[in-house]
């Protein structure tokens, strides 16, 4: 019998030693470890009659992130996916995330910050490396100056209203904006307003997508692994 209070959870890994550490490390008060196996049929599998609520996914060499959170998706609809990846990708990142998961997280993560992340995803909570705040936009600048410099729309934009478009890409609320960039959620919704007037669309998802299509070539956006384990698990999306 599983707890009434714990939240129930699933280990989808290939590395065996890889799955009996996060179950050790998961399973408590907070979490319920139902299943733990190599792949996502376990999840078909009847636990009790309890389905997991998130389903932490290890990425590791031989995982299609996108294949199998489409596995996942048809034995457990409504489960939440959180991806455990060895190094930040941006490129990975956001096609991860375009399949529908809540959450891409790096393994140098420390144990705590791992539980508060799930903590985030289950209460409906995206969560993303923080390096992507500390990276994104300056590798704008660095790696696709030239796209940048031709598109008049872009070139109205402040360095900030830049900043916040970059989160708009990846599709951050503003909570998670304002936290990172270190301004009110009312400024950020001012930024996010001269954006879309600014590149003359409608909400926030037409302005991530003309981001990307005019002079945002996310295959050259390269970063190195996240230097603090603990913003990277307080940032949700």
């Amino acid at each position: 019998m599983y707890s009434d209070q714990a939240i129930p959870l699933a280990i989808i890994s290939r590395n065996t030693l890889a799955r009996e550490g996060m179950r050790r490390i998961l399973h408590g008060e907070t979490f319920e470890v139902v299943t733990s196996s190599g792949t996502s049929s376990c999840l078909s599998e009847e636990n009790d009659g309890v389905s997991p609520r998130l389903v932490l996914l290890d990425d590791n060499d031989e995982c299609c992130v996108e294949t199998e959170v489409d596995q996942i998706r048809k034995y457990c609809s409504d489960t939440r996916v959180v991806v455990l990846t060895k190094k930040y990708c941006f490129e990975s990142m956001v096609e991860a995330f375009r399949s529908g998961i809540y959450g891409y997280i790096v393994k140098s993560i420390d144990c705590d910050p791992l539980i508060e992340s799930l903590k985030l995803v289950h209460l409906g909570e995206k969560v993303m490396p923080s390096e992507l705040a500390n990276r994104f936009p300056q590798h704008w600048i660095d790696e696709t100056g030239a796209n940048v410099s031709h598109s008049d729309k872009l070139d109205q934009l402040s360095d900030r209203e830049l900043e916040t478009l970059g989160f708009l890409v990846v599709g951050a609320p503003n909570k998670v904006i304002a936290r990172n960039l270190e301004i009110s959620e009312a400024t950020v919704k001012v930024h996010v307003k001269a954006i879309l007037r600014k590149l003359d669309v409608q909400n926030r998802t037409q302005a991530a997508i003309w981001a990307v299509r005019n002079g945002i070539n996310t295959q050259q956006v390269q970063t190195e692994d996240a230097p603090n384990q603990v913003e990277e698990a307080a940032l949700a999306v």
